[in-house]
């Protein structure tokens, strides 16, 4: 038997979409999911799509939002539209890395009547993706992507490359992180190693499956999709080409002790110290987490134990930063050593946009509890989400460091 749509050979294994059926009808291969859909998780962030023929817009579990502006090439049309839901619960892909990425929201669309020239690459649409942060190295998911249409006898099957053709501010480049087997992934494309009539599809025989990463720090970037049409007889009635997409940000998660609550950051161009590294690559989560205690790398801070002024005098601390764009800086020093960080115990900064330093300042109380406690810093573009010391941020880094509480110390003032 010959399956002509993905649900029906490519995306059984790995899409676990309701509403699966088989056929050449393509206005029914998803008849149970809405255009909309919202999947949330133990009552935090939600990772969310909406889907039309002209545009997808999305929203990360870290607030990052995106756009997926599609323009047809030639005479080629969205004939459906619709939202891969976020599932919580999804098992584990072995195409993807993270291996969990199908847990958040994505889109799928399928396309038709593009220009079909048997033997050849035709041109289906473009579509751009624009954030509305710049990111650094978002991971591009490719779920069943390529498609078929007509019966055992007379059929055609659509190989899908993926070009990408933009980017803002510079063009970025591709790099395989897992699957795509049967595919070749270079800078610039994702394509067959070669295309060839058959008989069954699954991943790697005419559908693309795999997760590459979009090198860089983006705020857009472009693709282009084709198709190419590998004919049996008489071929099939209707080019036909899935296209299935989610993504994935690149985070930075806190390190103190679990008393103090966790903060993820969405790794976009602005950050503490010199560097920022990237935290819990093997999954996504919907939730912010944390590191083990005292394992991230983190370099704003560079004196192991910084020891604190007197009482009821301020203690000052140059943060050095990287500012991509206006910020927020938060502070929080645990004067207490009750194991949280509370509101009385912040500092805050304003941060200009190619900042290099920025300075919090803190009133140290009375009487203070002498002995090493902790620090958290937060550095994001919206002062309002970094005001907390725990949850999401769509920017930035969030450090935590320890440090000492010390009566005197040879500090200025």
């Amino acid at each position: 038997m010959i399956c002509r749509t993905m649900v029906a050979c490519a995306a059984t294994t790995f899409l676990s979409l309701p509403g699966m059926v088989t056929g050449a009808h393509a206005e029914n291969a998803f008849p149970d999911i809405p255009a909309t859909i919202t999947g949330t998780h133990a009552g935090n962030a939600s990772s969310s799509f909406t889907n039309s023929v002209t545009a997808a817009v999305g929203r990360t579990p870290s607030g990052v939002r995106v756009t997926v502006t599609k323009t047809m090439i030639g005479k080629s049309r969205v004939a459906s539209a619709k939202v891969l839901p976020a599932d919580p619960a999804a098992p584990d892909d072995e195409y993807l890395i993270p291996a969990n990425a199908k847990t958040t929201a994505g889109f799928v669309d399928l396309y038709e009547h593009f220009a079909a020239r048997p033997g050849a690459w035709n041109d289906v649409a473009t579509l751009t993706f624009t954030f509305s942060k710049p990111v650094r190295d978002p991971h591009l998911h490719v779920f069943g992507t390529g498609g078929s249409s007509g019966d055992a006898g007379d059929h055609d099957d659509y190989w899908p490359a993926i070009e990408l053709t933009g980017g803002t501010p510079a063009t970025p480049a591709f790099a395989r992180v897992a699957g795509f087997p049967g595919y070749r992934t270079t800078a610039t494309a994702i394509e067959p190693e070669w295309t060839y009539p058959t008989s069954s599809t699954t991943c790697g025989v005419v559908y693309a499956c795999g997760t590459v990463k979009v090198s860089g720090i983006v705020s857009s970037f472009t693709v282009k999709l084709r198709a190419h049409d590998d004919r049996q007889g008489k071929g099939g009635p209707t080019p036909q080409l899935w296209a299935a997409f989610k993504l994935s940000l690149a985070e930075d998660d806190s390190d103190a002790p679990a008393s103090y609550g966790a903060a993820s950051h969405a790794i976009t161009r602005s950050s503490l110290g010199r560097t920022v590294t990237a935290d819990h690559t093997d999954a996504v989560s919907m939730t912010p987490r944390a590191l083990p205690a005292g394992t991230d790398a983190d370099d704003a801070v560079t004196v192991p134990r910084a020891r604190i002024a007197p009482t009821g005098k301020a203690y000052t601390l140059a943060v050095p930063v990287r500012a991509g764009s206006p910020s927020r800086l938060n502070g929080w020093i645990d004067f207490d050593r009750n194991g949280r960080f509370d509101a009385v115990e912040r500092a805050t900064a304003r941060v200009r946009a190619s900042a290099t330093t920025a300075t919090l300042r803190w009133t140290v109380p009375q009487p203070l509890h002498t002995g090493v406690t902790w620090m958290r810093l937060r550095l994001a573009t919206q002062g309002a989400v970094t005001a907390s010391p725990t949850g999401w941020a769509d920017s930035g880094e969030v450090e935590d460091h320890q440090i000492e509480l010390a009566r005197h110390c040879p500090c200025t003032n």
